[in-house]
């Protein structure tokens, strides 16, 4: 265990835990449908799961292809994703072919898919977007273009947009 600073009732440096406060007791169940509810005034056939699959895919795409890294890097956060690992491997299928058939058809297919987002998705969306451009080692000019739509479309505070980069370039780095 991590040992930071003095506990606020003993002063004692040795038994500090600064992950207390996101502790929960258990694994709550993750419900895309419950999440979907609370932004019902949202219109649109992009769903939460397809949306951020979609969001993804075109930051992958940014330099003007997929590479091998960043489709690992899209699989790895897909995996980890509750709302996309909420859904069945066949489901997960569809959604993956629905968002390639959207992107292909839609020119406002990232447009569509960043307003489908809830608010409070929005930031940790941009930071997987992030994580996926930089898999490969380097930030190009179109890729730097993709993130600065992106912090507009996301409507991410321009403050926030660069902690999140720049936390992601020094772990890019190591």
């Amino acid at each position: 265990m991590m040992n930071i600073g003095p506990t606020p009732a003993t002063n004692d440096r040795s038994t500090v835990n600064v992950f207390q406060q996101f502790t929960v007791a258990e694994k709550s169940p993750f419900d895309v449908n419950k999440l979907a509810d609370r932004f019902k005034h949202r219109q649109s056939d992009w769903s939460i799961p397809e949306a951020f699959l979609g969001i993804m895919f075109k930051a992958a795409m940014a330099d003007g292809a997929f590479d091998e890294v960043e489709i690992a890097t899209i699989q790895t956060v897909a995996g980890r994703s509750r709302a996309l690992t909420a859904m069945s491997p066949q489901d997960l299928a569809r959604t993956n072919d629905l968002v390639n058939e959207k992107i292909k058809n839609r020119p406002d297919a990232l447009k569509e898919a960043c307003g489908t987002l809830p608010a409070d998705m929005c930031l940790p969306v941009f930071a997987h977007c992030v994580d996926i451009i930089l898999s490969d080692g380097q930030l190009l000019q179109t890729e730097a273009q993709f993130l600065a739509e992106l912090t507009i479309l996301l409507d991410i505070e321009p403050a926030n947009a660069r902690r999140v980069m720049e936390v992601l370039l020094l772990k890019a780095q190591y």
